[in-house]
């Protein structure tokens, strides 16, 4: 796991499995994947995310939406081939070290929209009926 971070409200961490994971072909692949930290079963966080290595140019996921409960994590199985990401020609390590950035678009649920109370209403209902000329600001 990479160190923690935290943006969107919720707690983060990279997962990289250098020799594949249960979903990967083979064993020869890399496997990145996203993981929730804060979030729990109670606490589900629906985000779409994008997962790509800088250096490599346009190497890069397509775009996913998940949600994440607790202990959950999303990815890709096969990221890239390794022996590929360990090839200094294909500019995946620089100076040794893997660099990989990640998008993340945490979805809301849609807010309430706000309306008055009927006390409000009401309330200016009798101000405006007690309203007097010498009360007018016109």
């Amino acid at each position: 796991d990479s160190s923690t971070m935290e943006g969107h409200g919720h707690v983060w961490t990279v997962r990289l499995y250098p020799g594949g994971h249960s979903g990967s072909t083979d064993d020869d692949q890399v496997a990145i994947f996203l993981h929730c930290v804060s979030a729990t079963d109670m606490v589900k966080v629906k985000a779409g995310f994008r997962i790509r290595i800088p250096s490599s140019g346009n190497r890069g996921s397509s775009q996913k939406r998940r949600v994440f409960v607790e202990d959950s994590e999303w990815g890709f199985d096969d990221f890239a081939n390794r022996s590929q990401v360990l090839d200094d020609q294909s500019r995946f390590l620089v100076d040794g070290n893997l660099t990989i950035e990640v998008d993340i678009q945490v979805a809301q649920d849609k807010l309430p929209t706000w309306r008055p109370s009927i006390e409000i209403a009401s309330d200016w209902m009798k101000m405006l009926d007690s309203a007097t000329s010498e009360m007018a600001d016109v």
